[in-house]
């Protein structure tokens, strides 16, 4: 099944199980744990020179749950958070800052 982001977005609220006072906490906190599965996957190409596509997309899609279940939160979407994001890279692309760490480079 294909799904649009609006959708995605929409079948994500129906999964959400922890409570509303927990929900943000915990969305992070999954979020980093996912993040650490798809490190952990690469690791392994790494250290054992085997690597599962399949696999690292699995994590990845749990990645997209969490993050848009973090967007969702914030009364935000899957396609504001891409477009601030592109609007961001380009600044820094312009302003030759793409390269280096900080957040407001």
């Amino acid at each position: 099944m294909n799904y649009d982001m609006e959708l995605y977005s929409k079948q994500v609220e129906k999964l959400i199980v922890t409570e509303p006072k927990n929900r943000l906490m915990e969305n992070v906190l999954g979020l980093g744990e996912e993040a650490g599965e798809v490190q952990g996957k690469i690791k392994k190409l790494i250290r054992d020179k085997s690597f599962s596509k399949s696999e690292v997309i699995k994590e990845l899609g749990d990645c997209l749950f969490y993050v848009t279940a973090i967007a969702n939160y914030l009364d935000s979407n899957l396609q504001e958070v891409a477009n601030a994001n592109i609007k961001k890279l380009h600044d820094r692309r312009d302003r030759d800052k793409i390269k280096g760490s900080g957040d407001n480079r």
